[in-house]
């Protein structure tokens, strides 16, 4: 069964993509904020608990006694496993890095699309795509600056590994959207992520947290949560992905904004070169996508 996508649809799909890039920054914020606090696998397990209660009413509602029916499992599988690798990377990257710079590292999926798609979806990509891409992973060199702690450090591998997952998130919550309703597959995947994280935190004996500030910020970056999710699984349901994609760099003046402002960040000359140039490379390859089609 393929989406047939309506013109008048168009403009709910562009609201909800903004809105999901702002949720994102909120989450990103709040995580930055008690990362210090907390073992990332608890912030992880609370994440996505407090998510189910607004997805499931929501399901419900829309679908009643269908709410959790899946016909892709393996699609959802796929997409709970990329779902979780891209949240668990940036979150863990934001103890170790700027809200800022892993604002940016998250654009650098367009260019990890261009790598992935003749893999997984067997997309024919040329070699002008293909070069543009390499040149936007040179920005990603650059504004990361590995020469003091090595590629090894633990914030730039897991800022690199989050837009990669992010990348076989965004194919696999596209090709979900065509066969399986997006409230029952958020959900689904939030239940999956709770349970993953819930085991992790349980076999560690990692410390809960008390019932204070820190709590309350635990409630807020889930019931956020939920909204990210479904305004993500609701825009490429909508709108197609090649029109998404550029509203994403939204997110690059609000995250150095609030980078800069709440957590006193600091902004080096290869930062905006290399900004520039991931910008400039994922556009083009967008520009080429939309020329193709």
């Amino acid at each position: 069964m393929k989406l047939n996508i309506k013109n008048s649809n168009i403009p709910f799909g562009i609201f909800f993509s903004i809105s999901e890039v702002v949720f994102t920054i909120i989450i990103a914020s709040l995580v930055k904020l008690i990362s210090g606090d907390l073992s990332v696998f608890v912030i992880l397990f609370f994440r996505y608990l407090f998510c189910i209660p607004l997805l499931l009413l929501m399901a419900l509602f829309q679908r009643g006694n269908q709410a959790m029916v899946i016909k892709s499992k393996l699609g959802l599988i796929f997409r709970t496993l990329a779902g979780i690798g891209s949240f668990g990377c940036l979150f863990a990257a934001l103890q170790f890095i700027d809200l800022s710079l892993m604002t940016i590292l998250l654009q650098a999926m367009p260019l990890f699309v261009t790598i992935l798609a003749p893999l997984l979806i067997k997309e024919m990509v040329g070699w002008f795509r293909r070069i543009i891409a390499i040149i936007g992973f040179i920005g990603v060199i650059l504004i990361l600056n590995p020469s003091n702690d090595g590629w090894l450090a633990k914030g730039v591998i897991f800022g690199i590994m989050s837009p990669f997952f992010g990348a076989l998130m965004v194919i696999s919550v596209r090709r979900l959207g065509q066969t399986d309703h997006p409230a029952s597959t958020a959900l689904w995947y939030n239940i999956l992520g709770a349970l993953v994280f819930l085991l992790i935190c349980v076999l560690n004996k990692f410390q809960w947290p008390k019932y204070d500030d820190i709590f309350l910020i635990l409630i807020v970056i889930g019931v956020v949560s939920s909204f990210q999710q479904i305004c993500l699984a609701y825009s490429y349901k909508l709108a197609p992905a090649s029109l998404l994609a550029p509203l994403r760099y939204i997110s690059v003046p609000i995250g150095i904004i609030v980078g800069i402002k709440f957590f006193n960040e600091s902004l080096s000359s290869n930062f905006f070169i290399g900004t520039l140039i991931i910008i400039t490379t994922s556009l083009i390859i967008i520009y080429k996508e939309n020329q193709k089609r």
